[in-house]
């Protein structure tokens, strides 16, 4: 009963780890996003969906998703509050804000728990840079599904986007882009730091 509660307490102070880590690469622009314009024009990382990647895979699904949530909150109110880029004005919807950045945290925690957690490391190694990679991909592929539709199917004169075909094209051409660079990039550093980080918490058996 009493290593049931430690459990349950350790479970809490990471989950409150991980959304403080969220909202300080939120707040901080060089800490959640990693620049790559010098390669490819106008292209950067979105690090922050690796955040919530790797709490979903130490903390579960569930918590995956709570994860997603504070990061998308965030999201969405920065959207409403200050003067974005005409990327960020995607975000002023609270589908796209929520909606993928929920199913990247609940979907990765959900395979990690159910088809990866009892592997060898070195397996785990493979298997991680596989769902580094399909977080950004659910990420990218959600963003750009429910931004498409919400052109196409429902009026999205609420967000300030101007309803033109060269908007569209902005936003598809950059968030398509983009994501190819995240996909990249987690594949490199969901295993690179996921390993250390789920071997530290399988010492102190929150992964059973």
């Amino acid at each position: 009963m009493m290593n049931e509660q430690s459990q349950k307490s350790r479970h809490l102070v990471l989950t409150a780890l991980f959304m403080a880590i969220i909202l300080v690469q939120s707040l901080v622009p060089w800490l959640g996003t990693l620049p790559i314009g010098a390669f490819f024009l106008g292209a950067s990382v979105t690090i922050i969906t690796f955040t919530v990647a790797i709490g979903a895979l130490v903390l579960g699904p569930k918590t995956g998703a709570l994860l997603g949530a504070v990061w998308a909150a965030y999201s969405c109110w920065h959207a409403w509050t200050s003067v974005p880029s005409i990327g960020a004005l995607m975000f002023r919807n609270p589908l796209t804000a929520f909606l993928p950045r929920m199913a990247v945290g609940f979907l990765i925690g959900f395979l990690y728990w159910h088809y990866v957690r009892n592997k060898d490391w070195k397996q785990q190694r493979w298997y991680l840079a596989g769902l580094g990679g399909l977080a950004a991909f659910i990420n990218t592929a959600l963003v750009l599904a429910i931004t498409w539709i919400s052109f196409t199917v429902m009026d999205t004169s609420f967000t300030g986007i101007p309803n033109t075909g060269l908007a569209q094209w902005l936003i598809t051409t950059i968030a398509g882009s983009n994501g190819i660079f995240e996909i990249i990039a987690g594949a490199i550093i969901v295993p690179l730091i996921g390993i250390p980080v789920l071997k530290s918490a399988d010492k102190n058996n929150l992964l059973h």
